[in-house]
């Protein structure tokens, strides 16, 4: 049965594997680095530091379409159809090389670091939803969806990701419903 606190037990889990995904990357490259030590849920776009890894709601929360019917938002109610897709962002910094002039080869080897992070994040995501998977975030939600991974522009000290997902999160009942709770 759900709660208010469905949704930040959500936010947990993804920061769990957003920090798995980037622990896994010195298995596959011994020389990169894993997740840093900062990582934590909060609740709204983070103020950026390096490094760290966070995760928040965003951009928003919705009713989703549902099918076969497709009914419009704010009529799915009436056939117990309703669904909420449920935006969640996660944030990935780490600290760029400060010399001056820019060494070239330590500029490629954060590159490297940058592009494993990205690219580790993106698989990882993506195969622990697969059907199948054990993972917590699967017992949490029904769909689940990449929308988009973006790197940020850098900037001075720091470059990084946001990773942007959807997940279907059921709704639950405040008590109060005349025609009992929502599924």
């Amino acid at each position: 049965m759900g709660g208010p606190l469905d949704l930040d037990a959500l936010c947990d889990a993804v920061l769990a594997a957003a920090i798995d995904a980037l622990d896994s990357i010195p298995g596959f490259a011994p020389g990169l680095e894993g997740a840093p030590e900062r990582t934590f849920v909060t609740d709204g776009q983070p103020a950026l530091n390096c490094p760290q890894v966070t995760v928040n709601v965003g951009p928003s929360i919705r009713e989703a379409a549902t099918n076969p019917l497709g009914l419009g938002a704010g009529t799915r109610h009436r056939l117990d159809q309703w669904k909420n897709h449920v935006g969640i962002q996660v944030w990935f910094t780490r600290c760029r090389p400060q010399d001056i002039p820019t060494n070239a080869a330590n500029m490629s080897a954060h590159a490297a670091q940058h592009h494993a992070d990205g690219w580790a994040m993106w698989n990882y995501m993506h195969n622990i939803n697969r059907a199948g998977s054990a993972d917590p975030i699967v017992s949490l939600c029904d769909e689940w969806f990449m929308d988009s991974l973006t790197p940020l522009q850098p900037s001075g000290t720091l470059s990084g990701w946001v990773l942007a997902v959807r997940a279907e999160l059921a709704g639950y009942g405040t008590g109060t419903d005349p025609g009992g709770t929502p599924p």
